[in-house]
């Protein structure tokens, strides 16, 4: 059931914002990278008991700061206090109400294309270090031989903000297949034949359908068709690849690295304050903490470049402290 939009007077655990006004919402935010949840966004680094959202996890949604949005208030059980800011890029909302997906009006329930959207200025860049996805998808199609940690960063996706904007006009049956995880009976993108073989490279999870999951849930919120989308996504990707960020994961394999190290690599390499817009997002295998992905808030025109998309950007959540380089194979 789709959940309302309560309007309600704010109380008073809401006045942290550094906005002028806040808007309550009811739903449910799901973390999907571990971030610092504090009690005022005009206090980051004031954090009681150091509070963290947990990947996965699904918290009580119960408000955001006013236009332009930046954080999500959630309710942490069991710490003190409750109430706490979490970046927009630390999660998802769902049926919130308010940042919801913007969708153009959907095609009939049998078409196949998506039509045309509004264009995104804003975005996230997600990257993954394979060697950590391995360890916890070991089963999937590109994981069998324990994944790569040679070749740079892999292709996640690049996903139009604010987040919720997501399955543009998409026919609800393959918005269902989509999130049933049946990715390899959606229907596939269209790519030229060079473009799906540096596809295929940059992005190992083509191999288990990514390409046609990340086309269909984020790509139809892009303003360009498939072949706009993916070419933008791996030229990001390539610049990231070229940078001192790539050749810092490459020397520290098998190593901890702090977020600290990470975000000033990408200050080295594209700017004072790149780093800023960088999320670490960390994953716990059994007793090892490693780092999983990267997350680049972007914004601007697509023919900027990384540099200076990243430095146009929202600063971000800096996610997890630090995490190890994991090493090919299985540990």
């Amino acid at each position: 059931m789709k959940r309302l939009l309560v309007l309600l007077v704010l109380p008073l655990g809401l006045a942290t914002s550094p906005s002028a006004g806040q808007v309550p919402m009811v739903g449910v935010f799901t973390a999907e990278a571990t971030c610092s949840a504090t009690p005022s966004i005009r206090e980051p680094d004031r954090n009681p008991g150091d509070i963290a959202t947990e990947a996965g996890r699904t918290y009580e949604l119960i408000g955001r700061n006013a236009v332009p949005g930046s954080h999500y208030m959630i309710v942490v059980p069991g710490a003190e206090p409750e109430r706490r800011w979490v970046a927009y890029g630390c999660g998802r909302v769902e049926d919130d109400g308010v940042s919801g997906p913007v969708q153009a009006s959907a095609p009939p329930l049998g078409g196949a294309s998506p039509v045309p959207v509004a264009p995104a200025d804003d975005y996230v860049l997600a990257v993954s270090w394979q060697a950590a996805f391995c360890e916890t998808r070991p089963r999937v199609t590109e994981c069998r031989s324990g994944g790569r940690d040679d070749v740079g960063f892999a292709l996640h996706g690049l996903w139009p903000e604010p987040r919720g904007r997501e399955y543009c006009g998409v026919p609800a049956r393959i918005v269902a297949t989509d999130e049933a995880g049946d990715w390899e009976r959606l229907p596939p993108v269209a790519l030229t034949a060079a473009l799906e073989r540096e596809l295929s490279v940059a992005m190992p999870g083509v191999a288990s359908g990514l390409d046609r999951h990340e086309w269909w849930k984020h790509g139809t919120c892009f303003s360009g068709d498939e072949e706009a989308y993916f070419a933008l996504s791996l030229d990001l990707l390539e610049a990231l690849n070229a940078s001192e960020v790539r050749t810092l994961f490459e020397e520290t394999i098998g190593e901890t690295l702090e977020a600290r190290e990470i975000r000033a690599a990408f200050d080295e390499a594209f700017g004072r304050g790149a780093g800023a817009r960088v999320l670490v997002d960390c994953v716990e295998v059994e007793d090892r903490r490693l780092i999983r992905e990267l997350r680049l808030s972007l914004s601007g025109r697509p023919d900027d470049g990384l540099a200076a998309m990243l430095l146009a950007a929202d600063r971000s959540a800096q996610g997890c402290r630090s995490g190890e380089v994991d090493p090919a194979g299985f540990s």
